[in-house]
């Protein structure tokens, strides 16, 4: 499984209505409104992970974005994937999303 999921092959999911939960695990903080957000994401407090994460059910994949994509969405992956969760990153985080999304 690969570490990331670009922010076409994500929409590309979300269209194709795949076995997907989107998690904003970026630091509450760092919480601004978006223009353009991901459809469906939830808001996970990334310093609380050990309590949500076995609140999650059945679900084929987890992705979890945070600003940039690096370390709080790393993170999270790598401890919901540690957990045997199946779990990657939106490259770029939600910035590319909002990039993404204004060229589509």
């Amino acid at each position: 499984m690969k570490d990331t999921i670009s922010p076409a092959e994500l929409d590309k999911l979300l269209d194709e209505g795949a076995d997907i939960k989107v998690l904003d695990v970026r630091r509450a903080e760092h919480r601004t409104d978006v223009a353009h957000p991901i459809p469906g994401a939830q808001w996970k407090d990334p310093a609380r992970i050990a309590e949500w994460c076995t609140e999650l059910g059945e679900v084929g994949e987890i992705i979890v974005f945070c600003v940039h994509g690096h370390n709080v969405s790393q993170g999270a992956r790598d401890y919901l994937r540690k957990r045997g969760l199946r779990a990657r990153i939106v490259e770029g985080g939600i910035e590319a999303w909002q990039a993404f999304s204004t060229r589509s």
